[in-house]
């Protein structure tokens, strides 16, 4: 009895200089990942608010990073339909999945207001009409929705290192794979390893040896565990050979494991892999992951779940865009992401065509930001501002 009278108490508290506003509605960690751009929106559509799903109060609805003019509201589903018709929003804008009852939009659209889609992903709310649909990559949902593809906003324009002309000069490094290749066994590079990670890569491989032979390129980060990280992969039972005793030209089919202790040679390792694990996000470590790299090398990426505190902002942002764009995937455990090497080898375009990929991604990404404002200003209308 009380929660319900909490509820009504919070769907009817709505201040009246809440009103007619264009609504942003998306959880809290959508939302938080770019007040700088939902600031910048807020000069092509007028007054904001946004609407966190994931809140159950208004006090925990605060956006950090947001600016003080813009003001957010608790609007999980439960409170939708009740706050949506106080609110009286002048346009409604959905950011990302959508866990909204489709009836609370429908009413919303009958008074008038205009619903936006952008990033959209999986199903669309029930008997909505959209007056635009912007997904962050190709078939995010139902063709029938006519979605327009941007790119990810909220990350916005990205940027990696040169490729390098010639990472391998005399091709002597890649070659002592031939055997892997002549019989299309895919190569995977572990580098930059930290704690827990060289096992979380160990589990990797074990789960794509189900399906496929495969060499996995194991680089741990710190020189200081690079005698302890062997022994253990020695436990394994899985046949390794280590870079720095290897005396002859090419590695034997039968071996798993290429263990390598030195930069110059991770260096040139990238240049060789099929697919990249970067280390600092298969386990918590302080080690901060490079995507950057492998994908300037014309690598193919698959992330796991861990996420490094230490990672600069530009590295956050880079894996946002490539994770919500389907550019990278991503796996929450071992054996998704050996389902999803799997699946990236399926597909995966010879190396002109990834360059030619990822050359086009970037360029997608820089003009990102601005397409959407402008394709939510051209189908929403601009509001005046608020007095």
């Amino acid at each position: 009895m009380i929660s319900r009278l909490s509820a009504w108490i919070t769907a009817r508290s709505v201040p009246s200089a809440y009103t007619g506003r264009t609504l942003i509605i998306a959880s809290h960690r959508e939302l938080a990942r770019a007040p700088d751009w939902l600031a910048g929106l807020g000069e092509a559509l007028g007054p904001l608010l946004l609407g966190v799903s994931d809140a159950p109060r208004d006090r925990e609805a605060a956006v950090p990073g947001a600016p003080e003019d813009l003001p957010a509201v608790a609007l999980p589903p439960e409170l939708a339909p009740a706050r949506l018709a106080r609110l009286r929003p002048r346009a409604v804008v959905l950011l990302g999945p959508v866990d909204l009852p489709g009836e609370a939009l429908r009413a919303t659209v009958a008074a008038g207001a205009r619903v936006a889609w952008i990033n959209a992903e999986g199903p669309a709310p029930e008997g909505v009409t959209f007056a635009t649909v912007l997904s962050a990559r190709d078939g995010a949902v139902d063709p029938a929705l006519g979605a327009e593809t941007t790119g990810d906003p909220l990350a916005g324009a990205v940027s990696l290192p040169p490729a390098p002309e010639d990472p391998d000069p005399e091709r002597a490094f890649c070659e002592r794979f031939a055997e892997y290749r002549e019989r299309g066994h895919p190569i995977l590079l572990a580098p930059n390893t930290g704690p827990d990670e060289e096992a979380f890569a160990f589990a990797v491989l074990f789960a794509v040896l189900q399906k496929t032979a495969a060499l996995l390129l194991l680089a741990p980060a710190d020189p200081e565990r690079h005698e302890p990280v062997y022994r253990d992969a020695i436990k394994y039972s899985l046949p390794i050979v280590r870079h720095n005793r290897f005396m002859t030209s090419y590695v034997p089919r039968k071996n798993r494991v290429y263990y390598i202790e030195d930069p110059q040679t991770l260096q040139a390792a990238y240049a060789c892999a099929d697919i990249t694990l970067p280390g600092g996000t298969l386990a918590a470590t302080r080690t901060p992951p490079d995507l950057a790299r492998p994908l300037a090398c014309g690598s193919a990426v698959v992330t796991g779940p861990a996420a490094s505190g230490d990672a600069p902002e530009d590295e956050v942002r880079l894996r946002r865009a490539a994770e919500t764009t389907g550019l990278i995937r991503r796996g929450e455990d071992p054996d998704a992401v050996a389902g999803a090497i799997l699946e990236t080898l399926s597909t995966l375009p010879d190396a002109g065509q990834r360059q030619t990929r990822l050359t086009r991604w970037l360029e997608r990404q820089a003009t990102a930001r601005d397409r959407v404002t402008a394709r939510l200003a051209e189908h929403l209308g601009a509001a005046p501002a608020a007095s």
